[in-house]
């Protein structure tokens, strides 16, 4: 008989959770009850997301919860418990939870779960030092980390950072999988302008300005053969707007982008741009991996741990919007020499570091030593 793996994930982390392949290798080790939590309204993903998971494998269950409250409003106290009402009935040998510390409501929750049988993950080694409420988020990370003695994590870097604050933890470190939305219907372009892609929520860390200087910098230079493509959401447009000096250099599309249209959109690409203050570990460079589209990137330890120079991507100075613009110059001038032998390259690569069988592997094994650590 199988042991049984109560897995809590909320929508925010589904996209790294909910994957088809990874799942089903689990389950033909674990037997899952996954609790997945959901706000009212505004989810990235849906109930229906998981009927082909729950059609072909009967040994899954899913339990959906919907907040209806702000995650400071104290309200939310009552369903963070209705989790440990749920873990309990459960009764599981083994609980992986994908949350990670938010709110001081969720402390019941957090010492309701046995900490020895609880796998908790961590997506930062530490708190930035430039996140809002920096105090507070550290404050309250030390109370949840130091609880906890079995953590997961997807960064080696952060890992390492991780380490040094929390030396007692038993870190679990691998690399996330891949992010698959499904197969595009377009072909990637091999003519016209090189596309330069800009995906996700766009915000302060994400540097967004440094690749419209960069661009602006391309056009005064003469260099006309590309075009940037923004796409993702935005609370302060008008800040970035005011940075466009050349409108015709860009393509714009200023809002949540849906899951269904992630996959044309990253196959329409031809390079991925990641200008970022600071990373932990990214979201979009999975995505980039899963449909072979190269990063240029920030050489922050958040991404040269998973991009390599020449094979899936290339780095340029942090912050240095000349050194990223004579990066994407050198792509636009060899473009049509290199690309075809770069795409192969990477490809070749994910194929070998990413696949589902090693996936799978890691997260079995690491369930398998958390469960054989606490029968002893």
């Amino acid at each position: 008989m199988n042991k049984k793996l109560c897995w809590i994930t909320p929508d925010a982390f589904l996209d790294t959770d909910l994957d088809y392949r990874l799942i089903s290798g689990i389950l033909q080790k674990y037997d899952i009850h996954w609790i997945v939590l959901f706000n009212k309204k505004d989810n990235r993903f849906k109930e229906s997301d998981f009927n082909v998971l729950l059609n072909e494998n009967n040994n899954l269950e899913v339990t959906f919860l919907y907040n209806n409250h702000r995650g400071r409003d104290p309200r939310t106290v009552w369903y963070y418990m209705k989790i440990v009402k749920i873990v309990k009935s459960v009764k599981p040998d083994l609980i992986y939870l994908n949350m990670g510390p938010g709110s001081p409501w969720q402390l019941p929750l957090f010492y309701s779960l046995p900490k020895n049988k609880t796998i908790v993950t961590a997506h930062q080694g530490r708190v930035h030092e430039g996140m809002g409420h920096y105090r507070y988020y550290n404050f309250f990370r030390n109370i949840y980390y130091g609880r906890f003695k079995f953590v997961n994590m997807f960064s080696k870097s952060q890992a390492e950072l991780f380490k040094q604050r929390f030396p007692s933890s038993k870190v679990y470190q691998f690399f996330l999988g891949l992010k698959d939305f499904g197969n595009p219907t377009n072909t990637r372009p091999l003519s016209g302008k090189i596309r330069f892609l800009a995906f996700g929520t766009i915000n302060y860390t994400k540097n967004l300005d440094l690749l419209i200087e960069a661009a602006c910098l391309l056009h005064e230079r003469g260099v006309e053969n590309f075009v940037v493509s923004i796409n993702g959401m935005c609370n302060n447009w008008y800040f970035y707007k005011e940075k466009i000096k050349y409108p015709e250099l860009f393509e714009l599309d200023i809002r949540l982008i849906q899951n269904e249209e992630i996959p044309n959109l990253f196959n329409g690409a031809h390079y991925l741009v990641q200008p970022y203050r600071v990373v932990s570990q990214s979201g979009p460079t999975k995505v980039a991996f899963r449909y072979n589209l190269p990063i240029l990137c920030s050489n922050l330890p958040g991404f040269t741990d998973e991009v390599i120079e020449g094979v899936n991507g290339y780095y340029f100075e942090k912050g240095d919007a000349k050194d990223l613009a004579d990066k994407m110059q050198m792509l636009i001038e060899n473009h049509h020499t290199n690309y075809q032998n770069l795409l192969k390259i990477a490809k070749k690569h994910t194929e070998e570091h990413y696949s589902e069988s090693n996936l799978i592997g890691q997260y079995v094994n690491m369930f398998n030593e958390v469960i054989h650590y606490y029968n002893n």
